[in-house]
This record gives C-alpha cells, sequence and structure tokens, in this order.
C-alpha cells in the first residue's frame, strides 16, 4: 500500500512540472490594411509573422501599433489616454514619433497644470514588435 502512494505521488509531481513548463499564451493573429499577418502576443507584443520578408514600417502604423495596444485598464492604450485627456488639469501635447536605426519611438506627451510632463514611450521595432519603454507606459499597457 505505501508503494502504492509513492508512486501516486511521484505521478503527480511529474504531471505538475511537465504542465508548468507548457506556455498557454493566448496569441492573436491580425492582418494589417495592406495584408501583412500580425501576431499580438500575450504579453502585449506585436509582431509581423512573415518575419522573412523586408519590413517598410512607417510612423503613421508605428504609432497605429502603440495607439491599439491592449491597456491593463481595460480598453487600448489609445482610449485610456484620450480618457486621460478629458480631466480639465491636462494638456495634451500630442502623439510623437521619432526614427531610430532599429524602428520608432512613439511618445503621448500631457502636460498637467502644474507644468509637469507626463512622457509614455514605447519603442516599435522593424518587424512590428512593440515595448514599453518607461515605467508610464508599463504600467498601462497589459502584459
Amino acid at each position: 500500500m505505501n508503494k502504492y502512494i509513492s508512486v501516486i505521488i511521484l505521478y503527480i509531481f511529474f504531471i505538475y512540472i511537465i504542465s508548468s513548463s507548457f506556455s498557454y499564451a493566448d496569441d492573436i493573429s491580425a492582418a494589417t490594411e495592406d495584408g501583412r499577418g500580425v501576431i499580438l502576443h500575450d504579453d502585449g507584443t506585436w509582431e509581423f509573422t512573415d518575419s522573412d520578408k523586408p519590413v517598410e514600417l512607417n510612423a503613421d502604423q508605428a504609432e497605429a501599433f502603440v495607439k491599439n495596444l491592449p491597456c491593463s485598464r481595460g480598453g487600448t492604450v489609445n482610449q485610456f489616454l484620450a480618457k486621460k485627456v478629458e480631466i480639465p488639469s491636462i494638456e495634451d501635447l500630442g502623439w510623437h514619433v521619432h526614427p531610430k536605426e532599429d524602428g520608432f519611438e512613439v511618445e503621448r506627451l500631457l502636460l498637467t497644470r502644474q507644468k509637469i510632463e507626463s512622457k509614455y514611450r514605447w519603442h516599435v521595432y522593424k518587424s512590428g514588435k512593440v515595448v514599453p519603454l518607461n515605467g508610464k507606459a508599463k504600467g498601462i499597457t497589459k502584459e
């Protein structure tokens, strides 16, 4: 009897170890307006599915990727920041896209009544992968 209990405990232990090593990611596949396949990973990052093709990512696409990221507070990043701008003490300084060697840096600037800038910054790689760069962006980007 004691032998069977030991075997059952070992069996449960191995099943636990094996099942925890598998990833149950909920990646979402989509297509851009120009027909290229895109995957939204469960950590909130994007990338093109066809990485063999050279990607001609432009500033508008980079901005759109960031705006459509899922927000940790519900909806998208753009929807969250649009609600924030509706607060009377917040002034919207808009979206800014800066080209970088390996992609684009997308930034949303807000100004408080005390003239303090709030910057939300993401890096969009040429592959389409989006990574939050600062604490404010990490805080609102769903992982």
